[in-house]
């Protein structure tokens, strides 16, 4: 008998985070998906100050409320080692005007599942709509994969 393996999308892991009712819940959910690594390059897109984001206000786009989640061309598994376009100071966006930028996120958001383009832009605007989710927590779990501002 063949096992179908599942990948959780990065968004269903956040979910759960967000479901969760205790800190301690949240931060075993991380932990479980630690080895998870474009999740941890969500996370530090999200909360690293180091990381300015070039692009911080959400375009017009046609979300897709059709696809089930998961089924879609594209996740943020793809987008995520690719997202350094939007970058402020990195080589890959050094040569794109802003309104190239906004086209290529417009591309972005609207080939992925709509809560992904959400998530997607809520790292971009680094705010977060996860309860609980905090700086503080993604690095009890992944300690110095960045540092805070003023510590």
């Amino acid at each position: 008998m063949t096992t179908v393996k599942y990948t959780i999308m990065i968004g269903e892991i956040l979910q759960k985070v967000d479901d969760a009712k205790t800190k301690k819940a949240k931060k075993d959910i991380l932990i479980k998906y630690s080895e998870v690594k474009d999740l941890k390059h969500y996370l530090r897109g999200l909360f690293d100050p180091k990381v300015q984001w070039a692009i911080n206000e959400e375009p017009d786009y046609k979300p897709d409320i059709v696809t089930p989640e998961g089924e879609e061309a594209n996740s943020l598994y793809v987008e995520m080692p690719l997202c350094s376009i939007f970058v402020k100071g990195h080589k890959a966006c050094e040569n794109l005007k802003p309104e190239r930028q906004k086209q290529l996120l417009v591309q972005i958001l609207e080939s992925l599942h709509d809560s992904e383009a959400q998530l997607y832009m809520q790292m971009l605007k680094k705010k977060t709509k996860i309860k609980g989710l905090t700086s503080k927590l993604v690095l009890e779990v992944w300690p110095g994969m960045y540092k805070e501002e003023g510590v």
